[in-house]
């Protein structure tokens, strides 16, 4: 992955990409060997990316530095907005964890609840079971080394402003890559 800072970078992890169905794969060619039959076919896939190849997250995705706590939303190839976040508590093993996901789906106005928190926020974009990305109203302040002590339990913290143009931009199955 080439990083809007340039770097190229090797992401792993997280559940986006190409998943062959192995077992409609089975049920197909197993016939086709006894029987002796050459063929060449596309396999069937149980989950795709956007584009086939060595890159294939298409031209529309979202980019966070957890290192540099910063967020690019590209779409089509263009820069659509970019601020610095607020991610996982370090000292609390809250990190938010590297990797590149699928965007489940996008949620208006709706409250995030876990053991300790009732947190209400306009923009709710989920990409990793409970994690996602979202508003934070509550903090004044975004980037620099919040997250080491100060982060949130998984999530990226956003700006509103930041939060709402990736909302009013993206959709499901937008990948999401995140890197240290």
């Amino acid at each position: 992955f080439k990083t809007s800072s340039g770097a190229t970078i090797t992401v792993g992890g997280g559940d986006y990409g190409w998943l062959v169905n192995t077992s409609a794969e089975i049920e197909d060619l197993i016939p086709k060997i006894k029987e002796g039959s050459h063929i060449s076919k596309v396999p069937t896939y149980k989950q795709t990316a956007a584009t086939p190849g060595s890159s294939d997250l298409g031209n529309t995705y979202v980019e966070i530095s957890l290192s540099g706590q910063h967020m690019w939303f590209y779409k089509n190839g263009a820069l659509i907005a970019d601020g610095n976040v607020v991610t996982g508590n370090l000292s609390l093993n809250h990190g938010t964890p590297a990797g590149v996901y699928k965007l489940k789906y996008k949620q208006k106005d709706t409250s995030l609840v876990g053991q300790d928190y009732n947190a209400p926020v306009s923009f709710w974009m989920p990409f990793n079971g409970g994690i996602g990305i979202h508003d934070a109203s509550w903090r004044n302040e975004f980037g620099g080394n919040i997250y080491k002590t100060n982060g949130s339990h998984g999530c990226v913290n956003a700006p509103y402003a930041l939060a709402s143009a990736i909302y009013n931009n993206i959709s499901a199955g937008v990948p999401v890559v995140l890197y240290y």
